[in-house]
């Protein structure tokens, strides 16, 4: 009996870190920014990043998985959290396009400290509730899979698993983007920033899509 106990909960660390991996890979504010500061030379800060994102996303899945999904779907309050994703977004964007300068010029480097961007991956993850919707379907196709009987350990393990499979694509993603920032050319970096730039924008775009369907109430026709 041990042995199969130890097997499901192996099981849910398995498809829990999968599940996370797999879920952080489309491009979204906190990978546009580890992505930035990977390529600038910047592989700790782009790591603390990733991490604060992660920080981010275990709160949200203990919320969601403990008995607060209905709140956390609540309109008023995504309205409020859509409202700080606009922020924060656009601040980033003015960032960006005001240090566009320094990924071509080898004598200039943005400077990032690591709690800042801590912070940084924490406040964009924080301000993103798409990822509520990530962790109900998530936890919904694991159920269905019946991996193993739902308990708050395996809840908790799965929230933990699912956050620890995002860290580490997002730091693979800093390392493997610093490491190889040498062999980028200037012309290439630059032309990546912008690129950045540009889906950052779009994200915002999206926000500013969201916010307006729930203040009008046409999500009917998201």
């Amino acid at each position: 009996m041990e042995d199969i106990y130890f097997f499901k909960l192996a099981a849910t660390i398995v498809f829990g870190v999968v599940l996370g991996f797999l879920s952080s890979i489309p491009v979204g504010g906190v990978q546009l920014e580890v992505i930035k500061r990977a390529l600038n030379g910047n592989k700790k800060t782009a790591i603390a990043t990733g991490l604060g994102s992660a920080s981010s996303d275990l709160i949200y899945g203990l919320l969601v998985l403990f008995g607060l999904g209905d709140f956390l779907l609540n309109a008023e309050f995504q309205l409020l959290i859509y409202s700080l994703g606009i922020i924060v977004l656009s601040y980033l964007l003015f960032k960006s396009f005001k240090d566009r300068s320094y990924m071509i010029n080898e004598n200039k480097q943005i400077e990032y400290k690591k709690r800042f961007s801590f912070l940084t991956g924490f406040t964009i993850a924080i301000t993103n509730p798409g990822v509520i919707i990530w962790w109900i379907v998530g936890f919904n196709l694991f159920v269905g899979l019946n991996i193993a009987e739902i308990t708050n350990v395996i809840k908790a393990l799965f929230v933990i698993s699912g956050v620890c499979g995002l860290a580490l694509y997002l730091t693979l993603v800093a390392v493997i983007l610093s490491k190889f920032q040498k062999s980028f050319s200037e012309r290439f970096l630059y032309r990546a920033h912008i690129s950045l730039v540009v889906i950052l924008s779009l994200l915002i775009v999206y926000f500013i899509f969201k916010l307006l369907a729930l203040i009008f109430n046409f999500n009917s026709y998201i």
